[in-house]
């Protein structure tokens, strides 16, 4: 709850930083980073690794795993919940950048930079995706490997969001405020899931992962 909480006012302070100040501090001191950045060899590794965070592999990767959680693992609320945790966040992300509709700092189509800024869709649906699978992983993993998937769900996570910043697409704030909407939805479609199956009379699928 205070994990939540926190995410929630972080959230929060940016979206109303965003909204009140069109040059925010924080993105003041980062611009010129970006930019020293433009046409070097790290533009181009991070051309890439943005690809991590665009909408046909976080789809893939959530339509391959809720397919096997609910195939091999018989868990269809969980499929259910990991299907639909993309796609939702999807227009989430499109509902709060309808509201606040910040321009961005280039438009770059080549690696979806297209449309409003804040948050950054890469940065929250990355985060919610590959949290959402690795929550699920985390009972199906025995031992090292549950710290071996959380640290690369992570590094992931933040190389997309960086590459963001990086390629000039999205502010910094956007992608920090892409990270804490990103966990808000997260935590609520876990309590989502954990509802569900105490609604249909079922304890957390433990068992199920072991």
């Amino acid at each position: 709850m205070i994990t939540f909480s926190i995410a929630i006012i972080i959230a929060a302070v940016f979206t109303i930083d965003v909204s009140l100040h069109k040059d925010p501090l924080l993105d003041r001191w980062t611009a010129s980073f970006a930019e020293s950045l433009q046409g070097t060899f790290w533009y181009d590794v991070f051309r890439w690794i943005t690809e991590f965070g665009s909408s046909i592999v976080l789809s893939v990767l959530a339509f391959l795993f809720g397919s096997y959680i609910a195939l091999k693992k018989k868990d269809l609320i969980g499929a259910g919940i990991v299907f639909t945790a993309t796609a939702f966040g999807y227009q989430f992300n499109f509902l709060i950048k309808g509201l606040v509709e910040r321009e961005r700092p280039a438009i770059l189509a080549l690696v979806d930079g297209e449309g409003f800024s804040f948050p950054s869709g890469h940065s929250m649906v990355s985060f919610i995706t590959y949290g959402i699978i690795l929550y699920f992983l985390w009972h199906i993993l025995k031992g090292s490997w549950r710290y071996f998937a959380a640290f690369l769900a992570a590094l992931i996570v933040l190389l997309v969001g960086f590459s963001r910043f990086v390629l000039r697409v999205h502010y910094l704030t956007d992608v920090l405020a892409g990270y804490a909407y990103g966990l808000v939805f997260l935590l609520i479609w876990i309590l989502l899931y954990k509802w569900l199956q105490h609604k249909l009379g079922k304890r957390e699928k433990v068992r199920s992962y072991q």
